[in-house]
């Protein structure tokens, strides 16, 4: 098409006909091939616009102030590709492997810490002593017994659900009627009218409780406790012992343990029961637990 108009012309075509030559072969070229003809057109306007030079061939601009753009754009894409690189070169573990990933990033971790004035994550069990320790005493560790008079409906009866153990009738459930007013559940009956129920046999308990049960009885009452502590041993423990040792440590004491990991080798230990039970295994659990931190 272009040759046929520069024929046409050098024929002594007039003006007016070759601009409308050019304009049919525009909406030919439109139909044929919209974005080429789109972007002829921009290109011929941009040119149309006039010649003068923005860009020199060394990149830069007669206007200062795009220069100084320019120049700040550069040194962005500087820093980002540095970081890139550092990226690639000491976190990529398909490169250096695990081991040498983690020691990028715990030399990384190094350099902003010291630029930043971070304080450095503590190492596991840092600052830590090995050995067992307890943690907050519960209110109701130290809480006084509670006096309470028992009261007895003639049909509903106490409403209240017991079983018999070796610190004396721990308290499982209270009904609404007649209702016990100060009575907890889990709490226990350690005494009936001044008479101890502790240290029997669960049917001597029961039986003992029953001879003295009646409206009116004055009960002494312990609450029930809960407290946990924390074995920081050097090194891992058999925790398989550790729960059988647990277990029968359980049994003999009247009480109720149960240990979970705690982040590392320590093991948290948590031991339920009455207050005079809570009292008494305290001290020689604490002996158990430093005989496995001592054995670790």
């Amino acid at each position: 098409a272009n040759l046929a108009l520069e024929d046409a012309s050098s024929m002594g075509a007039s003006p007016e006909e070759l601009k409308e030559a050019e304009e049919k072969i525009a909406a030919l070229r439109m139909k044929l091939d919209p974005e080429g003809e789109a972007r002829r057109r921009r290109v011929e306007a941009r040119k149309s616009q006039g010649t003068e030079k923005k860009w020199n061939y060394s990149g830069k601009s007669d206007n200062r102030i795009i220069n100084d753009r320019f120049r700040e754009h550069e040194a962005e894409l500087e820093r980002q590709r540095m970081l890139a690189f550092r990226a690639r070169g000491r976190f990529r573990a398909e490169d250096e492997g695990e081991e040498g990933a983690e020691k990028g990033v715990r030399k990384l971790r190094a350099e902003v810490s010291k630029e930043l004035g971070a304080v450095p994550l503590p190492k596991l069990n840092e600052g830590q002593a090995s050995g067992f320790a307890w943690g907050r005493v519960p209110k109701e560790e130290t809480e006084a017994p509670r006096r309470i008079s028992l009261q007895v409906h003639s049909e509903a009866g106490a409403g209240v659900d017991l079983h018999p153990s070796w610190w004396g009738m721990v308290v499982d459930g209270i009904d609404p009627q007649p209702g016990q007013p100060g009575l907890r559940l889990r709490d226990t009956l350690v005494e009936v009218n001044g008479t101890s129920l502790m240290e029997l046999s669960d049917q001597d308990c029961e039986q003992r409780f029953l001879d003295l049960f009646g409206d009116g009885c004055n009960v002494k009452v312990e609450p029930f406790v809960q407290v946990s502590g924390i074995l920081a041993p050097p090194a891992a423990v058999d925790k398989t012992s550790m729960q059988s040792d647990l277990e029968r440590f359980a049994a003999d004491y009247g009480i109720e343990l149960r240990m979970e990991d705690a982040g590392g080798n320590n093991v948290r230990v948590h031991m339920e029961g009455s207050q005079s039970a809570v009292k008494s295994s305290k001290p020689e659990l604490q002996n158990l637990m430093q005989f496995y931190c001592q054995a670790s």
